[in-house]
Order: structure tokens, then sequence, then C-alpha cells
């Protein structure tokens, strides 16, 4: 169905490479891998040339996400189906769903992706269908701790998949235990991430997970030694930049770590000390705050490749896909668009994080200062205007 009020059908890529990009959603049976398994997407360069627009993946599988992001938010179901009708209509992602991984390289970079909280595998796609285009492998969780807007697990019943739901669990900001309930949660976030690791490995040593539930009728056997799985990095929005910090600390195995205008309550003290992968924190001055920013601070002096950069005029969330979602004056009236235009927000967290990812801090603060420092500064700042 279209949509009445609406940006284009599909959400373009800001800052394409030279390679178009395939996906595929894979979930893994929690019995295999313990706790609730696994549910990602795999974003991947593909040689394909696929226009027909039923191939791009819809960016709201199903209704329950929407009815989530309400509960979320504060809105009743109704008013999520008329906002989703009227607005979001059929809005797919920009890739090709069941493409084959492209042949024009040898090997390539692995990226894992944790959303924030409220988010899903799909509400990040233009940020991380970019860096597929630009040569990189990214697995996007769909974290099944109740900090999804909803997500939801298979399970066999008498010879047939059953869905079982996964709502978001809504925590009131006073509430004794938050701390508690939140670092529980980062701890099963790290590890979803670590067994998203785990997987892109047995993919490269050319095995296929055990008991697959959604993407069997794909062929992984194409990523036997094709991933380069001594780099790969973690990055994540929101509670995902907790959660990439968090699993830096847990294994180094992930060499590197971005955190897109990072939530750290969730981080006990052991995570902070033990967060020292090199880490870059590109952050937004108008979200951040000084209780937040002195999390951050601890950690900045943990490694010399550490760099944080403020973002001016920017919003929370615009490191997602909600900026594109909506027409301007919609995404205005819905805090989600501030006064710097959402597209150069997209493009420099974009073009950034390819430089960090390959060419670390030196190569990320050349770009700032040489393509993006009218709205980016190594000033650390929060809503209170402190300089730290």
């Amino acid at each position: 169905m279209g949509s009445f009020i609406s940006s284009p059908q599909v959400l373009t890529r800001k800052v394409s490479g030279q390679f178009q990009v395939g996906c595929k959603d894979l979930m893994i049976d929690g019995t295999v891998l313990g706790d609730r398994g696994l549910f990602m997407r795999l974003y991947f360069p593909t040689d394909s040339e696929v226009t027909d627009i039923s191939s791009f993946p819809l960016w709201l599988p199903k209704p329950q996400y929407a009815h989530g992001l309400g509960e979320y938010l504060g809105q009743s179901p109704q008013k999520m189906n008329l906002l989703t009708s009227t607005v979001v209509g059929d809005k797919r992602e920009d890739c090709i769903e069941n493409a084959q991984l492209s042949t024009k390289c040898d090997k390539w970079p692995i990226v894992v992706f944790s959303h924030g909280l409220g988010g899903s595998r799909t509400f990040y796609s233009t940020y991380c269908t970019s860096l597929a285009s630009h040569g990189y492998v990214v697995a996007a969780v769909e974290h099944k701790d109740h900090s999804a807007c909803w997500t939801y697990q298979l399970s066999e019943k008498n010879g047939e998949l059953v869905e079982q739901p996964i709502k978001i669990k809504l925590i009131e900001k006073n509430e004794k235990n938050e701390f508690k309930i939140r670092n529980q949660q980062v701890g099963k976030r790290v590890t979803e991430c670590v067994k998203a690791l785990n997987v892109l490995e047995q993919l490269n040593l050319g095995t296929v997970p055990e008991k697959v539930l959604i993407g069997n009728d794909f062929n992984w056997g194409q990523f036997k030694n094709k991933l380069i799985m001594s780099s790969a990095s973690v990055i994540g929005h929101s509670f995902g930049g907790a959660t990439s910090l968090a699993s830096s600390a847990y294994t180094t195995d992930f060499q590197k770590a971005i955190v897109l205008d990072g939530w750290m309550f969730p981080l006990d003290s052991t995570q902070q000390e033990q967060a020292k992968q090199p880490t870059m924190f590109l952050n937004i001055g108008d979200w951040q705050w000084n209780e937040n920013l002195d999390v951050m601070k601890k950690i900045f002096p943990h490694n010399d490749g550490n760099l944080v950069l403020t973002l001016n005029g920017a919003v929370h969330q615009c490191f997602s896909d909600f900026p594109f979602i909506f027409p301007m004056w919609l995404a205005k009236k819905f805090g989600v668009q501030g006064s710097t235009e959402p597209s150069l927000c997209m493009q420099a967290a974009i073009e950034l994080s390819l430089a960090f990812l390959e060419e670390g801090k030196e190569g990320a603060q050349k770009l700032k200062d040489d393509k993006f420092s009218n709205f980016i500064t190594n000033e650390v700042y929060g809503r209170e205007k402190f300089k730290l």
C-alpha cells in the first residue's frame, strides 16, 4: 500500500559506494545458542542489478513493529496504523533481498550493528546499506532483551513454527531497579553481538549454523573464506552505543568500536574500565548531558586511538532512518530533524565511520577538519553547554 504524505518509496543511500547492496534475514533457534537465539539482517555488497521494487524489503516488515514503537512513544495502535498508512506506507530499504554476495573482492571486512532503545534491525538501513555499498558485510542485530520496539522468535510446536512476540519493556525513569534492569539488558545485547560475530565466523568457515529458522532458502555457502574476521568492528546508536562499548570490553575480537550518540547509563564500572579498544564517539551536543559525558570521559583516556566529535544542529535520531521516513515539515514537527540538514548529518556519520574503520583516529580527524568543520567540533559538551 502506498502512502499519502510521504518521502520517496525507497530509502536511498546518502553516501553510495561502488557496490549495490544485498540483504538477508537470519534467525537461529535459541536451543542451539542458548537464551533466545539470534535474529539479524545481513547487509552485503552484491553485483546484482535487480530494479524490481518487490525485491527491495519493506522497511516495516510487520505492523507490530509500528505498534511497539507506538507503545514506546505512548501512542495507540490505531494512531500508529494511521501514521503508517498515511506516511510510511510501503517504504522499502535500498537493498536487494536474496541477492548474491559480490565476487569483485576476495574478502570483505565485517561490522556488527546494535540498534537503540525502541529500534529494530531495519531502522538504521540508510547507515547500514551505505556501509555495505562501500564493501562491508554488516550484521544488524535485532535484540531480544525487550529493548527493541517489537520482535519475535519462532519455536517448533507439533512440527510447525509458532511466532512468539517479544515486546518492549517500558521502565519508569525513577524505577529503583532501573540500572540493574538496563545493565542486564546490555549484558544480553553483548551476548547477541558476540553470537552474531560467531555466526559470521561459522559462515566464513563454510559451516551453516544449526537450527536456522529464517534463512533456510539462502545459499550461505557463498560466504566461505570471504570474510575478514581479524578486523571485526562493532557499531551502535544510543543504547546500542553502550552495547558496542560493552562488546569491545567483553572481547578484543572486536578491534574497533563506534558509538553514535551513546547512552552510557547501562554500563557498569567493569565495562567502563575494560572498554579499551580504539573507539570513535559521534555525539549530538543538544542531546548529551554532563552525567552521560562523565562516563565517556572515564573511557576517553583508555586508548590513544579514541576520538570524540560533536555534531551541532543535529538530533539524536539523525543516525537512524526516521529523518528520511517523513517529509521535511513533518520530520521537524516530530523532532527527528534539527537545524542541520539530515542528509548532511548522515553523510558525515557514514564518511567519518568509514574513515575511522579504515584509517583510525587520524583519518577521521583529517576528514572532519577538511570537510565537516562547519558543524562538527572536537569540543565535548552536552545540552548544558558545559565544556570538558
